[in-house]
Parts: C-alpha cells; structure tokens; sequence
C-alpha cells in the first residue's frame, strides 16, 4: 500500500472523508487554513475557482503541492463538468455538449467519445475525479433541476448513453454517476427543498434504478447519493445520503457497488433545513458515504470536521467507521497517476485547448439539431425572430446568459427583425410580441424551458392562434409540446450554448438539415 491508514493521525482520516469548495482563482487563506490545519484532503471546483485553462492548471498544481506537504497524500480534485448546461471550463478548453444533446445523435459512440476527449482534457487540467455523467431518467416534464442534463426519459437509453460516457471518462479520470437512485422524477430541486419519491420497489427497478445497476457492473468508481426521500429504500424519512439502509443496506450489500459513495452538497437545503450541515456530515459518514462534500462555507467546513473528530473520540461514532471510510478513499488513491510538480502548462496545452476536440463537440451539436415536427424552417424576410435571454435556473447550473443570440442575428441576419425578452415575459412583452408579429407572415420564438415558465407556454399559444408561418425552437427543456399541443413546426436544440448558438445561426441561414431524434417520448 502506497498510503498505509495506520500512518494516519484522527484529523488525517477524518481529513480524506470530506470535500470542500473555496472562492478564489488560487490558493487564498481559506484553502491553505483547511488543507494546513484540518487536513482536508480532497476538494470541489465551481465556475468561481476556474478563469483561464492555464490558471486551473497552475492552482491544482499548488493544491497538490500543498497536499503532499502537509499531509502526505494526493487530493481528489473534482469539479460538476457535465457539458452543456452545466459546465465549468468554459474557457479555452472545449465546451463539451450536455447529456440530452449527446443522446440526439442517435449515436451511443458520441457519448464514450465525449467522455473520454473530456476525462483527457481535465487530466491534463489536474482534475482526476468528475461528478458526472447525470444517470436519472428524466421522466417527469416538470423536473426544475435535471431536464436535459440527462440523457433520456427512458431508462435503457440513460443506461447504455450513461455507461458509454463512463467508460470513455474512466479511460482518464474518476467518474461519479450522480444522483442515486435516481432524480429524475421529482418536480422539487434538492437545492431548495426535500423531494419524496413514492415508488415502489417494482418501478423503482424498472426504471430509476437500471442505469445505476448497468453502471455498478461496468465499474463506475464513484456514486453520488441524492438527497431525496426514497420510502421504498429510506427509512424514517431519511433523505438517501442519510440512510444507512439504503447506502450500506441496498448500494453496497444488494447491488454490490465497491466503490466511492459520495455526498450531494451538504449545504443544499434538503440537508440544512432538515437536519444541519454539521449533523448530517456525521450521519451521512455512519450512513456509509466516503467523501463528504461541503462547497461553500468555511465556517460549516471546520464545524463538520471539529464534530466528527469530538464524536470519535466521545465515543458517538466507532473508529472502525471512520476507517473502513477512509480505507476506501485511500485504495482509490493509490490508483492516481503521480503528479509531476514540474510540468508546465506549455506542455499539456494542446491536449486542452484542441482544435479538433472542439470541432468533434460542435459537431456533436450540430447532429443533435432535431425536427420534431413540422417542416424546417426556410427564412423569409423581414420574419420576426423571438429569442428568450437565458438566466440560472438551478443552483446547480451556473450559465448567466453571457452569450445571446439575438445580439449574433443582429450581426449577420439584417433582413428580420429581432425581439428579446426575458424567461417570464409579462402580459405587456406578450402583448407587444402578438401585435407586432399579425403584421408579419413568419415568426420564429425560441423558448428556454418553457414546460417550468408557463409564460412561454402563454406566448406560444397566442402566437399559434394568428395566421402565420410559426416556428418554435427549444434551446434547452424539449418538453414545449407537452403544454402547446398545437405547436405546427417544432425544433429542438437542447442547450443554449456558444455551440448550440452557431447551430442555431446555420439552421437560420437554410445551411443545416435537422438530423437528430429527440430522445424523449412524445404521445
């Protein structure tokens, strides 16, 4: 054993079972206090932490440096990179399509080839662990928190999409399948509130559970738990994370998993307000969970550590505990390749920032542009195009709408007419929007999900009743026709991204045939 457990002191141990996020482009007093004193081993990346691709290198670089100094043993340095809408190397390095974009293609290889082109590019980046690909069947329209971060509402399409985007990742990195057992079919956000899922355990492995098996017997070496109340898996109202029965019960002892368990963040609201950031770190480490992730507050962060180090030694939780946790960390540690402290970022940059990577993703978007009904649209002029500024949607989505597509229509489509409004227009826009588009004979509206902003649905359904040539197209939730039945012409983009912009830009202009499948099912 490179990393031998009894080596360890109680603050190392309890150090390699917790995560923590931090607020800076570099090392900055928070991380050096955490890792220096409180020997937290491992830690989380937002779109905070990462500028530049070369900035990301040179941090990672000086958190491992800190980590073996103070504490001997390689950190797990994770980050939520997705794709798609929820991506945090946007700059520089390629900006991979999301799950639901990937499974349009139609085509199983995009997605291991998405996942390993990515897993590189991270490596090179100093990032060994990936809290993705999203494994919850999306199959409730109304879900405000998955949507089209999964691949499918149907399960085996998630399952053979999810393993294949697994194993092109694993070639690289750690991949997490997240949210166990399953997000999909919730119309409550864990960042807000405590969802419940009632589903018997007949469904539940019919569908919820399918990917999560498939994976578990490919090798997935990382699952995160979700905090949701599964009845039929929890008990006491337990959200998963909490539970032992359902993490050391059912993921470990009935399905076998060998790998990490890895929390959900513990300041979501379906933690904090239920049970404590601090009392649950302890209850979800009892639970069976190995890494612990805490992303934003320092205070929280040193409380969690100070009570479970009081608790081992107040005898509340066994020793035993905390080192079969820790074992587990450190057995998926040794597998880390060793970290060379002198390469520079010259040398990986062309792994990062590929040209030919970045044409395969937009690629990828480009084929997943899909007519879901209706005819393609042949712009006319003097057309009135609708475009929706996007806005953060989820905590767990961190795009600000930088990048618009009417300010690009403006540029290189002079001959219609443009119309930005926001994800809830007010009846004055909607109104507005209907008298200006009766003297038009084409209106193209693009919706950003529509199925949560019933005032989309309300536009669409005024724009449908005048007499005109009407073209809708999703730039991301493709459930608009589920609440506009009557929806003539229907095209789904299922990402509002540079890349899905381009796309957009060249299906305007007559140059793109849609080719996708949506991968939902439309009654």
């Amino acid at each position: 054993m490179k990393y031998d457990l009894n080596q360890l002191t109680l603050e190392e141990k309890i150090g390699q079972l917790f995560m923590f996020g931090f607020d800076a482009l570099d090392i900055n007093d928070h991380a050096l206090k955490l890792i220096k004193d409180y020997k937290i081993g491992n830690v989380i990346l937002f779109a905070r932490n990462v500028k530049t691709p070369e900035q990301t290198f040179k941090m990672n670089q000086n958190l491992q440096k800190l980590a073996y100094d103070q504490i001997g043993i390689p950190m797990f340095i994770s980050i939520d990179q997705e794709g798609g809408m929820v991506s945090r190397i946007t700059n520089g390095a390629t900006f991979f399509p999301g799950a639901m974009t990937i499974a349009a293609t139609n085509d199983v290889n995009n997605a291991y080839l998405c996942g390993k082109f990515m897993g590189l590019e991270l490596k090179n980046l100093g990032i060994n662990m990936n809290f993705a690909p999203v494994l919850d069947v999306n199959n409730n329209p109304k879900n405000p928190v998955i949507g089209v971060r999964s691949f499918s509402d149907q399960a085996d399409m998630v399952s053979d999409y999810g393993v294949a985007f697994i194993e092109g990742l694993q070639e690289n990195i750690i991949a997490t399948a997240k949210h166990f057992p399953g997000h999909g079919d919730t119309h409550v956000d864990s960042h807000l509130a405590l969802p419940k899922v009632e589903y018997g355990m007949d469904r539940l492995n019919k569908v919820e559970l399918v990917p999560f098996k498939k994976a578990i017997n490919q090798g997935v070496q990382a699952i995160m738990s979700s905090h949701i109340n599964f009845p039929a898996l929890t008990e006491n109202g337990l959200p998963t994370t909490l539970s032992k029965k359902c993490m050391t019960g059912f993921l470990r002892e009935t399905l076998g998993f060998e790998g990490l368990i890895v929390t959900d963040g513990m300041q979501m609201k379906a933690i904090q307000d239920n049970y404590t950031t601090v009392g649950a770190s302890l209850m979800a480490i009892e639970a069976g969970a190995n890494i612990v992730c805490i992303c934003h507050s320092e205070e929280l962060q040193i409380k969690a550590v100070e009570y479970i180090k009081e608790s081992v030694e107040n005898n509340k939780v066994s020793i035993d505990i905390i080192n079969e946790r820790v074992s587990r960390v450190l057995r998926h540690k040794e597998k880390l390749n060793d970290i060379n402290f002198n390469a520079s970022y010259t040398s990986i940059k062309h792994i990062v920032e590929n040209n030919q990577t970045k044409s395969f993703s937009y690629d990828v978007v480009k084929d997943a542009l899909t007519l879901v009904k209706g005819n393609p649209l042949e712009l006319q002029d003097y057309a009135l195009f609708i475009g929706v500024r996007p806005i953060v949607t989820s905590i767990a989505d961190e795009s600000d709408g930088g990048y618009s597509i009417t300010r690009l229509i403006i540029k290189q489509l002079q001959n219609i007419d443009t119309w930005d409004i926001s994800i809830q227009p007010t009846k004055e826009d909607i109104d507005g929007i209907v008298q200006s588009a009766k003297k038009r004979k084409q209106v193209v509206l693009c919706t950003y999900n529509a199925n949560i902003y019933q005032e989309q649905i309300d536009l669409i359904n005024r724009l449908i009743e005048l007499d005109i040539d009407f073209h809708v197209i999703s730039m991301r939730n493709p459930y608009d026709m589920h609440y506009a039945k009557k929806i003539k012409n229907y095209v789904c983009l299922y990402e509002y991204t540079p890349n899905s912009i381009q796309v957009l830009l060249e299906y305007l202009k007559g140059e793109l045939v849609p080719k996708g499948i949506i991968p939902i099912a439309y009654e």
